[in-house]
Protein backbone atom coordinates (compact mmCIF):
# COMPACT_ATOMS: atom_id res chain seq x y z
CA UNK A 1 0.00 0.00 0.00
CA UNK A 2 1.56 3.60 -1.03
CA UNK A 3 1.88 6.09 1.46
CA UNK A 4 3.02 9.73 1.04
CA UNK A 5 4.54 12.08 3.80
CA UNK A 6 3.09 15.18 3.96
CA UNK A 7 3.78 18.73 5.55
CA UNK A 8 1.11 19.66 8.29
CA UNK A 9 0.34 22.75 10.24
CA UNK A 10 -2.80 23.33 12.64
CA UNK A 11 -5.70 25.28 10.89
CA UNK A 12 -4.87 28.26 13.83
CA UNK A 13 -1.33 28.18 13.67
CA UNK A 14 0.15 31.76 12.07
CA UNK A 15 1.53 29.25 9.44
CA UNK A 16 -1.89 27.86 8.13
CA UNK A 17 -2.17 31.03 5.95
CA UNK A 18 0.86 28.53 3.63
CA UNK A 19 -0.66 26.57 0.84
CA UNK A 20 2.58 25.72 -0.60
CA UNK A 21 6.51 26.56 0.62
CA UNK A 22 9.71 25.75 -0.98
CA UNK A 23 12.33 23.50 0.44
CA UNK A 24 14.37 26.58 1.31
CA UNK A 25 11.32 28.22 3.22
CA UNK A 26 11.22 24.89 4.90
CA UNK A 27 14.44 25.01 6.17
CA UNK A 28 14.01 28.41 7.99
CA UNK A 29 10.49 27.31 9.94
CA UNK A 30 9.71 25.44 13.04
CA UNK A 31 9.48 21.55 12.29
CA UNK A 32 8.64 18.43 14.04
CA UNK A 33 10.20 15.43 13.53
CA UNK A 34 9.34 11.82 14.18
CA UNK A 35 12.20 10.00 16.48
CA UNK A 36 15.67 9.15 15.14
CA UNK A 37 15.61 5.27 13.97
CA UNK A 38 11.86 5.53 13.01
CA UNK A 39 10.74 4.43 9.04
CA UNK A 40 8.91 7.74 9.06
CA UNK A 41 12.50 9.74 9.56
CA UNK A 42 14.60 7.52 7.30
CA UNK A 43 11.73 8.17 4.21
CA UNK A 44 12.46 12.25 5.02
CA UNK A 45 15.93 12.15 5.16
CA UNK A 46 15.91 9.87 1.71
CA UNK A 47 13.64 11.91 0.41
CA UNK A 48 15.80 15.86 1.43
CA UNK A 49 18.72 13.96 0.25
CA UNK A 50 17.99 13.65 -2.82
CA UNK A 51 17.42 17.46 -3.21
CA UNK A 52 21.12 17.73 -1.09
CA UNK A 53 19.32 18.76 1.87
CA UNK A 54 20.33 17.14 5.46
CA UNK A 55 18.23 16.86 8.07
CA UNK A 56 20.60 19.28 9.97
CA UNK A 57 19.33 22.04 7.99
CA UNK A 58 16.24 21.77 9.04
CA UNK A 59 14.97 24.28 12.33
CA UNK A 60 13.87 21.22 13.91
CA UNK A 61 12.09 22.47 17.63
CA UNK A 62 11.55 18.28 18.58
CA UNK A 63 11.12 15.07 17.81
CA UNK A 64 8.78 12.82 19.01
CA UNK A 65 7.72 9.08 19.51
CA UNK A 66 4.56 9.20 17.77
CA UNK A 67 2.37 10.57 15.03
CA UNK A 68 0.10 10.82 18.26
CA UNK A 69 2.07 13.27 20.07
CA UNK A 70 3.00 15.09 16.88
CA UNK A 71 -0.63 16.03 16.36
CA UNK A 72 -1.31 17.04 20.03
CA UNK A 73 2.09 19.02 19.96
CA UNK A 74 0.63 20.95 16.44
CA UNK A 75 -2.95 21.72 18.13
CA UNK A 76 -1.41 23.93 20.27
CA UNK A 77 1.91 25.29 18.87
CA UNK A 78 3.07 27.27 15.90
CA UNK A 79 4.79 24.82 14.26
CA UNK A 80 5.23 22.26 11.15
CA UNK A 81 5.55 18.29 11.17
CA UNK A 82 5.87 16.08 8.14
CA UNK A 83 4.34 12.64 8.84
CA UNK A 84 1.60 10.21 7.02
CA UNK A 85 -1.12 11.12 5.52
CA UNK A 86 -2.34 8.01 6.75
CA UNK A 87 -2.35 9.05 10.43
CA UNK A 88 -3.66 12.19 9.97
CA UNK A 89 -7.08 11.45 7.80
CA UNK A 90 -9.51 12.53 10.44
CA UNK A 91 -7.92 15.60 11.52
CA UNK A 92 -7.42 16.68 7.90
CA UNK A 93 -11.13 15.75 7.32
CA UNK A 94 -12.57 17.73 10.64
CA UNK A 95 -10.19 20.42 9.68
CA UNK A 96 -8.25 20.46 12.55
CA UNK A 97 -4.78 20.23 10.73
CA UNK A 98 -4.00 21.12 7.23
CA UNK A 99 -1.87 19.85 4.75
CA UNK A 100 0.69 22.58 2.73
CA UNK A 101 2.35 21.61 0.01
CA UNK A 102 5.79 21.65 -0.76
CA UNK A 103 7.40 22.57 -4.36
CA UNK A 104 8.74 19.87 -6.17
CA UNK A 105 9.24 17.65 -3.66
CA UNK A 106 7.45 14.58 -2.35
CA UNK A 107 8.04 11.74 -0.03
CA UNK A 108 6.61 8.17 -0.45
CA UNK A 109 7.02 4.35 0.52
CA UNK A 110 4.80 1.76 0.40
CA UNK A 111 3.64 -0.62 3.11
CA UNK A 112 3.99 -4.10 2.85
CA UNK A 113 2.85 -7.17 4.69
CA UNK A 114 5.91 -9.57 6.71
CA UNK A 115 4.25 -12.68 8.33
CA UNK A 116 5.56 -15.93 9.16
CA UNK A 117 5.02 -18.91 6.52
CA UNK A 118 2.26 -21.12 7.47
CA UNK A 119 -1.31 -20.82 8.59
CA UNK A 120 -2.17 -17.50 9.98
CA UNK A 121 -6.20 -16.79 11.37
CA UNK A 122 -7.58 -14.89 14.02
CA UNK A 123 -6.79 -11.61 14.31
CA UNK A 124 -4.02 -11.08 11.97
CA UNK A 125 -5.87 -12.49 9.15
CA UNK A 126 -8.99 -10.14 9.80
CA UNK A 127 -6.43 -7.09 9.79
CA UNK A 128 -4.93 -8.31 6.47
CA UNK A 129 -8.51 -8.48 4.82
CA UNK A 130 -9.50 -4.82 6.05
CA UNK A 131 -6.05 -3.22 4.61
CA UNK A 132 -6.30 -4.85 1.25
CA UNK A 133 -10.05 -3.89 1.17
CA UNK A 134 -8.94 -0.59 2.56
CA UNK A 135 -6.41 0.61 -0.31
Amino acid sequence: MKDELVLLTHTGSKLAHYDELTLEQLCTLPLILRENGSGTLEVLESALAEHQIKLSQLKVLMQLGSTESIKLFLENSDALAIVSVRAVTRELTSGILKVIDISDFTAERMFSFVQLQGQSGGLEESFIRYMQAYK
